[in-house]
């Protein structure tokens, strides 16, 4: 008898692969819930068995993407009861299969369209002309491309003039009609193999008779150029296939290179900039230089030194740049889901992202740490990272193990930095071996340039580079490039530019920060609430971060004294406020009691006079 797994990979064989464009969402979750549902296989059965289908789907789904559709079919409520294709008695055959023989289909190709002249009107550019109509399989390499990137009637720019590896004219302006008529031979100008240059072809049609090739004679921003540099040729075909963008061609350019054209059918110039920048940022290691629409390509068919630039497919992905983005949207939107399953069975004494605390600070959450001007938050947050990254508490905040983190700050030289560390390491009697992890454990960074979105950019890498757990920016004032003052501005860069930062990266941020005091105007200190708004800045600061701690330093004493609070989720640690004085011998902070008072304190206390005696019984 077959086994339970066999009859599933078979039944899945008869699946037709899924096609982007086709109804492919549909298709794969209907595969997935005949697997998991159907067949009551297990995860990560299933996962295997779809894992080997996908090869054969257009193109094929990355591996979260069918995870989501697994997780989908088994939280999804369905008409038929579990397992109903296993105990289907015509689920299979009775003889024992070998699944290494089971073989998923390939789509079959779609034969094209015929050759319709499409009329174009040259002084409307902001509407895309018709869809470019693919060529029959027996056309020339030269045809195919042409009619699969441009339509008819449309002028194509090819400049077949190249010296040291790059055009030196604007090139020649002709129809496509023309250009097929004139070259579509392998014996043309274009495609001999004594022409060892290459041939170059600019990614959008132009306007006739205007026929010198920049930008402002570009009539339809169809296509946006999408290559690299750096990544082997095998490597960026499989990322630009896989990509599910709307790719009218695919170019081998007979170098290093792969070369897509990204349809996009922008209705002006400043949405084609958009949408090029969306398609960059969502593919990763692409050469950004291609950043006009008069760019030039490689010409398919043409040779460069003994490499033929060659047409590897067209129209592949979406059909249409919306298409790719009502997919690409519902993958992102898939990540933001949170099923009430997932909520039942959370346990929070596990929580893989606690890294603080009773989840008091995890991955991808935010503090700031508060206070007035010299009054040592520099030496607290040293003592702080110091504890943190050894794996241990700080006055009973204690990480779940040794973190890494990284501080970056603007307002310490080296020598500052040098006396913070090394008096804190001595007043926390640092050991050697300590100290040795601490090189790893721990880096520091002196920045005091950078602002606003270069300064993201720059703690970003900071952050990937060396894997951080935690991230400590010091001040925020250095920094934000802004008014913090203004709401909007100060929301625009937290939640819209920080936060992403903060959940691609799960690192933990806390920014240090200044307040101008700590008591309302009636001299009583101020509230929790109060406290946690007392930051210079918009109450926008506050409302974002996670945690809120104020340094506030109470009466005046010798060491002197302070109260750091913990003013949103105190009830999470162990003591919501931390009583805390400098040290007496080195640069360290110490916890006090404030109901034990010295012998020096007693002593200063001034003795009741009978009038105070006699009102102290009233």
């Amino acid at each position: 008898m077959t086994t339970l797994l066999e009859r599933a990979a078979l039944w899945l064989a008869k699946v037709p692969p899924a096609i982007s464009g086709s109804g492919g969402h549909s298709q794969t979750y209907t595969a997935a819930v005949g697997l998991v549902h159907g067949f009551g296989l297990s995860d990560t059965d299933a996962f295997a068995l779809l894992s080997d289908w996908n090869r054969s789907c257009q193109p094929p789904w990355q591996d979260r993407e069918l995870l989501h559709k697994i997780r989908q079919a088994n939280e999804k409520s369905h008409s038929k009861p579990r397992g109903h294709l296993a105990n289907s008695s015509g689920a299979g055959p009775a003889e024992v299969l070998d699944l290494t023989r089971v073989r998923f289909s390939r789509p079959k190709p779609v034969e094209a369209a015929p050759t319709v002249e499409v009329s174009v009107d040259p002084s409307a550019p902001s509407n895309p002309p018709a869809a470019p109509i693919p060529a029959s399989h027996d056309a020339s390499e030269f045809k195919r491309f042409l009619t699969s990137a441009f339509a008819p009637t449309e002028v194509v720019c090819i400049c077949e003039q190249v010296e040291d590896g790059g055009p030196i004219s604007a090139g020649s302006f002709l129809p496509i009609e023309d250009w097929i008529a004139r070259f579509d031979d392998p014996e043309s100008i274009l495609f001999r193999s004594d022409r060892t240059d290459g041939v170059f072809v600019r990614i959008n049609p132009f306007k006739p008779n205007l026929y010198s090739g920049s930008d402002n004679d570009v009539m339809a921003y169809r296509h946006v150029l999408v290559e690299f540099d750096s990544k082997p040729k095998a490597e960026q075909e499989q990322l630009l296939r896989s990509s599910g963008l709307p790719i009218s061609v695919l170019i081998d350019s007979g170098g290093k290179s792969i070369h897509a054209w990204v349809r996009v059918d922008a209705p002006n110039r400043k949405e084609w900039d958009a949408r090029r920048d969306l398609i960059y940022s969502s593919i990763p290691g692409v050469d950004p230089k291609n950043k006009n629409p008069s760019r030039f390509s490689r010409l398919p068919g043409a040779w460069r030194g003994s490499e033929k630039q060659k047409l590897l497919a067209s129209n592949l992905g979406a059909r249409s740049w919306e298409e790719w983005l009502t997919d690409r949207e519902s993958i992102d939107d898939s990540a933001t889901i949170v099923s009430i399953k997932e909520l039942m069975n959370f346990d929070s004494d596990n929580d893989p992202d606690n890294l603080i605390g009773k989840r008091w600070i995890t991955r991808g959450s935010s503090m700031i740490l508060s206070g007035g001007t010299g009054i040592g938050k520099s030496s607290l947050m040293m003592q702080i990272v110091i504890r943190w990254c050894l794996g241990k508490d700080f006055f009973g905040i204690a990480p779940v193990r040794p973190l890494k983190i990284g501080v970056i700050q603007a307002e310490n030289d080296k020598g500052d930095l040098a006396e913070a560390f090394q008096g804190v390491g001595r007043g926390l009697d640092i050991k050697p071996d300590e100290m040795k992890s601490l090189q790893h454990q721990l880096e520091f960074r002196t920045e005091a340039v950078r602002t606003g979105d270069a300064f993201l950019a720059y703690a970003r890498r900071f952050i990937l580079r060396s894997k951080l757990d935690v991230i400590v920016a010091d001040p925020l004032f250095s920094y934000f490039g802004g008014d913090l003052s203004d709401q909007g501005e100060v929301s625009v860069f937290l939640r819209n530019k920080l936060q992403p930062i903060l959940h691609q990266t799960k690192v933990a941020w806390i920014w240090m920060h200044h307040i101008s005091k700590a008591q309302r105007k009636d001299g009583e200190p101020m509230t929790t609430m109060e406290l946690a708004h007392a930051g210079f800045g918009s109450s926008e600061l506050a409302n974002w971060a996670r945690e809120i701690a104020v340094l506030a330093e109470v009466g005046q004493h010798q060491p002197r004294r302070f109260q750091l609070a913990f003013c949103k989720r105190g009830s999470r640690l162990a003591k919501p406020m931390l009583n805390l004085q400098h040290g007496t011998e080195h640069i360290k902070w110490e916890e006090f009691n404030p109901m034990v008072m010295t012998g020096a304190q007693l002593k200063e206390k001034k003795p009741y006079t009978n009038k105070e005696k006699r009102k102290d019984r009233i």
